[in-house]
């Protein structure tokens, strides 16, 4: 038929120069074009030529809203995901984009999706309201990257919407191919508190070198990081630092110590073992769900930073591999349902 609808639009936290977001579209867009390598993809995010010639989709910016509304009429399901996108830390008004074009998007009659979500924390009542009105009414279904976010839903009062559990989309990725490196990994970025522990930070950088022959190799996933590893290095005296360009190299380390949440993924994926340090409820839900050891920032000490990385390093392999296939079985269940839904 002439006007039969075709297609997916994308919204999420793209455009911004994150890896951790960068894998999730990558990951969500090889998932819909290996059900149909021809599928319509428009995306919308910040810098849409770059995100056009990156990923081989169409784009929108982020307030380019003829253009989200032109690409809504045509296309058949709407995916908002991954990442939490659902909370108001970073601001009100991001969660209030991307509620309305959620809502936007149902009212153009596309089918909704939650794509590998998180969600929370959100601060305000009135916005907790919000979001359940909002998901209530024009959510078909909620695929949840970790367990907390299903409690959060069910507080908040999202009854509606079939909930699926599921993983980040980043584990549909393969994990980088080469040798492991005698090396271990960190994904710092700034935070409130992280200045007054970068003491803290330097000293364990020496204990892994010091104890177990791993250069500390750090990993910049975002703008910003650099910077916060630059300040650790610089406080780490004479121990041989190096900055690694391709986040994902994370993947080979011998050990991992890693505030970012990608950086435990993909660790994981690369069976690296992993420790976390929480600036973010995200980071230590999936180290909770997923039995990585991990620390809260403000509770940073040198002792527990190398307690950490004892644990990392003497990680069970095995071990590690059965937590990889689980969460990637797990995150074929976003792939499934957005077959569904176009299949409708």
């Amino acid at each position: 038929m002439k006007n039969e609808r075709r297609g997916v639009v994308i919204c999420g936290a793209y455009g911004m120069d994150n890896a951790g977001d960068d894998a999730v579209l990558q990951s969500i867009v090889a998932s819909l074009r290996g059900f149909d390598g021809g599928m319509p993809v428009c995306v919308m995010g910040r810098r849409p030529r770059a995100l056009a010639a990156r990923f081989g989709v169409a784009a929108a910016g982020r307030l380019q809203i003829v253009r989200w509304l032109r690409a809504m009429r045509r296309a058949k399901l709407f995916i908002l995901g991954g990442g939490s996108l659902l909370q108001d830390a970073t601001s009100r008004r991001s969660l209030w984009y991307y509620l309305i074009a959620v809502r936007l998007a149902k009212k153009m009659g596309c089918a909704v999706q939650l794509y590998g979500c998180g969600a929370g924390p959100v601060r305000h009542e009135r916005e907790t309201a919000r979001c359940a009105r909002v998901l209530n009414e024009c959510a078909d279904v909620i695929c949840l990257r970790d367990e907390k976010s299903a409690r959060t839903l069910a507080e908040w009062g999202v009854t509606r919407p079939r909930i699926v559990p599921a993983a980040d989309p980043a584990f549909a990725l393969a994990a980088p191919s080469g040798e492991r490196e005698r090396a271990i990994g960190f994904a710092l970025r700034t935070w409130p508190a992280f200045s007054e522990k970068i003491p803290a930070f330097a000293r364990a950088a020496r204990y892994a070198y010091e104890s177990y022959g791993l250069t500390p190799v750090f990993f910049a996933f975002a703008p910003g990081d650099a910077a916060a590893a630059r300040r650790v290095t610089a406080a780490a005296g004479g121990v041989p630092c190096r900055l690694y360009s391709d986040p994902r190299g994370i993947a080979r380390m011998s050990a991992v110590l890693s505030m970012r949440l990608h950086g435990l993924i993909f660790a994981v994926l690369g069976g690296a073992g992993a420790a976390g340090v929480s600036y973010d409820v995200k980071v230590s839900s999936f180290c909770r769900e997923n039995a990585l050891p991990c620390t809260l920032l403000g509770d940073v000490t040198e002792a527990g930073l190398c307690a950490l990385i004892d644990r990392a390093v003497h990680a069970d392999a095995e071990a590690l591999a059965e937590k990889r296939e689980r969460l990637r079985c797990a995150e074929r269940a976003n792939a499934e349902v957005a077959w569904e839904l176009l299949s409708r």
